[in-house]
């Protein structure tokens, strides 16, 4: 790998932790191998505790226009999410964007909230 693409890489690893911190509140988020030296096994970001964060920056990723299909078809209010899978595979994967992830999180918690029975303590 170039010395352009592994500068580009470490750009691309900057800016994702820093749009963690804003979104996310992860104010610990930053570039693994800043602090280690040599990234051995570590995912690209640490500070975000309970995730392993792979940072991937591109000229193009076709998948983006699932994406803004998804933006352009929610009405108003709604989180675009692209749910997508490869054919030799049942593994389903979940795609959107950065700043829209608390408010994913918060209507994930409210469906499964309204999934669980809940028992009474009477």
């Amino acid at each position: 790998m170039g010395k352009a693409s592994r500068d580009k890489g470490k750009r691309g690893e900057r800016e994702a932790a820093a749009q963690i911190a804003l979104h996310w509140g992860a104010i610990g988020a930053r570039r693994a191998q800043q602090f280690a030296g040599v990234n051995t096994g570590t995912a690209d970001l640490v500070g975000v505790d309970g995730l392993s964060v792979e940072v991937k920056r591109y000229a193009r990723i076709a998948c983006l226009d699932w994406l803004e299909q998804a933006e352009l078809s929610g009405t108003p209010g709604t989180v675009p999410v692209v749910l997508f899978r490869e054919d030799c595979s049942t593994e389903w994967t979940v795609m959107l964007r950065v700043h829209d992830v608390p408010e994913f999180a918060r209507r994930i918690v409210g469906m499964l909230k309204e999934a669980t029975p809940s028992v009474d303590a009477a």
